[in-house]
């Protein structure tokens, strides 16, 4: 799930990078979350029951149930997801509590991985990467990790390195959604893909 507002950006392209060491027999489908808008998320949880998803929400929810693994390619924006892939989570939500979509169920045992690539540093993205482990664990699914690459002006990412070496390896293994408290979230954040 791509979602920065540029095509082609510092994270896109280290989400392909990571893509290219998948094996050939691996099926991916990468989705432009700007391509398929959604309509302002309300929260109706407490009033009516939500309707059935209809055009890019149905899109999307198909997507996202048909994938093993979901990876959300992120630049970090004020320390937080962009629009597009927040407005994303937000309608999780809303399938959570659409009758006969079993959302929760149909999630479990998938795996969440995040790509992100900041002008800032590394530990910029903590709150992010916990908010993101949280999601995994709410939903019974596993955490495949981060993968943080630096850059800010187009193509800065080629200049990075370790981000593009650690592509090279980063979908090898996931782990089951850890404990973001500060005490165990202390390990992940030095833990090595």
């Amino acid at each position: 799930m791509l979602s920065s507002t540029r095509r082609m950006g510092n994270t896109e392209q280290l989400a392909y990078c990571a893509a290219n060491s998948l094996p050939s027999s691996a099926q991916q489908r990468w989705i432009h979350l700007q391509d398929h808008p959604l309509p302002y998320f309300v929260d109706l949880r407490h009033h009516t029951p939500y309707p059935a998803p209809t055009g890019n929400a149905q899109l999307l929810l198909d997507a996202t149930l048909d994938a093993t693994d979901l990876v959300l390619v992120a630049p970090l924006y004020w320390y937080s997801l962009p629009v597009h892939a927040k407005h994303y989570l937000d309608y999780w939500s809303a399938w959570l509590r659409t009758p006969h979509l079993n959302f929760r169920e149909e999630m479990r045992g998938k795996t969440l991985w995040f790509i992100v690539v900041s002008s800032g540093d590394r530990a910029e993205t903590k709150p992010l990467e916990e908010t993101l482990i949280l999601t995994a664990r709410y939903m019974a699914m596993n955490w495949g990790g981060l993968l943080y690459g630096t850059g800010s002006r187009p193509n800065d990412i080629q200049d990075d390195a370790q981000a593009l070496k650690q592509a090279q390896h980063f979908f090898s293994a996931a782990d089951p959604a850890p404990d973001p408290s500060p005490t165990a979230a202390q390990p992940l954040m030095q833990k090595a893909r």
